[in-house]
């Protein structure tokens, strides 16, 4: 329950990572570059929250990631009006995070299906009689 959704939340990231990317640069192919930039960086904006709090949730752990570097990029484009590259990464690192959390529930549920075909007994030859036993 918790990967799936996990699975959704990233889903829902990359979603906005993409229409805030489609969004914005069709707002500047019409010469709005105000309202581009306000498009990218609402693209940007809940990926980085995210983010963060992943990044946050590591350091507790004592882990440090990659994370910190997409999220350094992130902001810094934000900071410098980059909007388009702050985008960018953005996509690229929502994208990731969902492919990483699909092919891990794929192989969650292959795993499962697996182990669902072990058999559960096994047959036991004693002299002229066969027994089914338990593997246990």
């Amino acid at each position: 329950m918790k990967a799936m959704l996990a699975d959704r939340a990233n889903l829902a990231l990359l979603a906005v990572a993409l229409l805030g990317l489609l969004f914005g640069l069709g707002l500047m192919a019409v010469g709005r570059p105000g309202a581009a930039t306000l498009a990218f960086s609402g693209g940007v904006i809940p990926v980085l929250a995210a983010l963060l709090v992943e990044i946050l949730r590591s350091l507790a752990r004592r882990e440090v990631g990659l994370d910190i570097v997409a999220a350094m990029s992130m902001s810094a484009a934000l900071i410098f009006d980059e909007t388009l590259a702050a985008a960018v990464v953005a996509l690229m690192y929502s994208g990731g995070t969902f492919l990483e959390s699909f092919a891990a529930g794929r192989a969650r549920r292959e795993m499962t299906d697996l182990l669902s075909r072990v058999p559960r007994t096994a047959t036991l030859h004693q002299g002229d009689t066969l027994t089914e036993v338990a593997l246990e």
